[in-house]
């Protein structure tokens, strides 16, 4: 953690909230990719959102400086989405399926040269990622599309660094299942 980051951290502590804006402005971007990434719905990211900074002001001053700030920022949002789909599942509302007009996979275009994933494979593998119980769907797109470390997923789900690469692997076999008509020869 540089410099300027702790001393914005413990200004925050210490009730300046103004030092506490300048953190989220660091990594609201990224907070908010996460909450699309894994909520797969607008609405239901922004509220997400909103509630991962209402829990770190909240909770700042229990922040000891043990990890990096967005990891523990990536902590608050998985817990706080997980929550979220929580209180979904007890409402019995089953809006899963419902079109945001995001496609939570589009990431997968850039890992080909020129966008050459087809429209078809795209969508497969956007299925696959949906079929994913939550844990291991949640490591996954951390690991797939956050770009985390291993050490950092461990920390933010609050599991060891084993059980992420158990999610992973899981994650990685049902997927080659689903996916098998692409495999290559």
């Amino acid at each position: 953690m540089d410099d300027k980051t702790t001393q914005l951290i413990i200004d925050a502590q210490t009730g300046y909230t103004e030092s506490f804006h300048q953190l989220v402005a660091l990594h609201d971007d990224r907070i908010m990719a996460l909450a699309f990434q894994l909520s797969k719905n607008q609405s239901d990211a922004e509220d997400i959102y909103q509630d991962v900074f209402v829990k770190a002001w909240k909770s700042i001053k229990s922040f000891r400086m043990e990890s990096e700030f967005f990891t523990w920022l990536y902590r608050i949002t998985v817990n706080t989405f997980l929550t979220h789909q929580k209180k979904i599942s007890r409402m019995n509302i089953q809006d899963s399926d419902s079109d945001s007009g995001y496609d939570p996979l589009d990431w997968a275009a850039n890992y080909t040269d020129e966008n050459k994933i087809s429209e078809e494979i795209n969508s497969s593998v956007q299925e696959a990622v949906k079929a994913l119980p939550e844990k291991q769907k949640t490591a996954f797109i951390l690991k797939h599309m956050q770009h985390l470390k291993i050490r950092e997923i461990a920390l933010i789900m609050d599991i060891t660094e084993g059980t992420v690469k158990k999610y992973l692997f899981r994650a990685m076999e049902k997927m080659r299942i689903q996916l098998k008509e692409y495999r290559y020869a």
